[in-house]
């Protein structure tokens, strides 16, 4: 008798999974504008429990130490926006100025090519690198940094309601799934995890910052507080956000001094970072991250797509979520495990799989 084709049943049951995926994945794209501010308010709330618990065992009531977490939030929020606003309006009158010296650059570079035996006319005669399209260029990506300010307002009223919300929030998720003893441990371990990663890159991340911010003031570069909160935000950006943080300052050090300058900001910036990511962080975030280098960098791409630069930013805590969900089921457990950088686990006494026999050889006898 013909075995039954089981082909169709399968397929559909893979189908619908991904249809519903695509359409959950499309909808949180649609809304990444409220998506965006709403993650990042849950991010601040779980980084600044630990100090809403601190505050409440000493006396503190729930709301003021709420109110006090909300406080910090807002004035760091602040104070990052008035030191970013008011760099870029000063950047946007000094302009001009470095058009001129893009076409000095420009004209040096086109002597250096002429002596080149390539035909090289044609790279700088490109229009999207003319001094007025470069201006031009930054110009608008001033107006674009200025007109997302505005999502600073509904992050601020989100936080406060979640923060508000956070004091008796853990009692409520534990009345509801006090049922299994595993979910609740399981949630604590990933809130755990996120607060860990979260307060540890926000501590280095700042240190690096200052230590850019000096060394930017101490060769003379143009908007130093600047580039310095711009390595701080673009820490959060595993792999590629030092390099992007590093761009601008080198850039405009070219612009303003000549080589020799650019070089000193280049190696500066990578000595500071490369000793603050991958010497002293490693020790205290390699533990709570647990997520593969190939997963970090994937999830950098995904959920940038997806969210736009916030969750750029937020890809690492979105992808560590992602990781203890799976966790909680079993049929999607082994995708948990592909995303952990954990090595495999033999138990002891477990039947190690023997070597494959070497190829027999088929010569033909004499």
């Amino acid at each position: 008798m013909p075995h039954a084709d089981t082909s169709p049943i399968s397929v559909t049951r893979l189908l619908l999974p991904l249809a519903s995926a695509i359409i959950v994945l499309a909808g949180m794209r649609a809304a990444a504008p409220v998506i965006g501010p709403v993650l990042i308010a849950i991010l601040i709330t779980v980084a600044w429990s630990p100090g809403s618990r601190w505050l409440r065992d000493r006396g503190w009531p729930p709301a003021v130490a709420a109110l006090t977490g909300i406080v910090l939030g807002v004035a760091v929020i602040a104070l990052i926006g008035l030191l970013v606003g008011t760099s870029l309006v000063q950047l946007q009158g000094k302009l001009p100025e470095y058009q001129q010296r893009v076409e000095i650059l420009r004209g040096s570079l086109s002597a250096l090519l002429a002596r080149l035996p390539i035909e090289s006319s044609q790279v700088l005669s490109a229009e999207a690198l003319q001094p007025s399209a470069l201006v031009g260029s930054t110009l608008r990506v001033i107006r674009g940094i200025t007109t997302g300010a505005g999502a600073l307002g509904l992050l601020i009223i989100i936080m406060a309601f979640i923060m508000i919300e956070a004091v008796r929030y853990p009692q409520k998720l534990y009345e509801a799934i006090r049922t299994t003893e595993a979910s609740t441990g399981r949630i604590g371990a990933f809130v755990q995890s996120l607060r860990s990663y979260v307060v540890i890159n926000t501590i280095f991340g700042l240190v690096a910052a200052v230590l850019n911010t000096v060394l930017m003031l101490a060769l003379g570069v143009d908007f130093a507080l600047l580039w310095g909160v711009l390595s701080f935000l673009l820490s959060f950006l595993p792999n590629i956000g030092f390099v992007l943080a590093l761009v601008p300052p080198a850039l405009l050090a070219l612009l303003e001094f000549g080589v020799s300058r650019a070089v000193m900001v280049v190696v500066g910036f990578t000595v500071i970072n490369f000793i603050a990511d991958n010497v002293i962080k490693p020790r205290f975030v390699g533990e709570t991250l647990d997520l593969s280098p190939a997963v970090v960098v994937i999830s950098l791409v995904f959920w940038g797509w997806l969210l736009g630069p916030v969750g750029a930013l937020l890809a690492v805590p979105l992808s560590i979520a992602l990781r203890f969900g799976f966790e909680a089921f079993g049929e999607l457990r082994w995708l948990a495990h592909l995303m952990s950088d954990r090595d495999p686990v033999v138990p002891p006494g477990a039947p190690v799989a023997p070597p494959p026999p070497p190829p027999v050889s088929r010569g033909t006898p004499a």
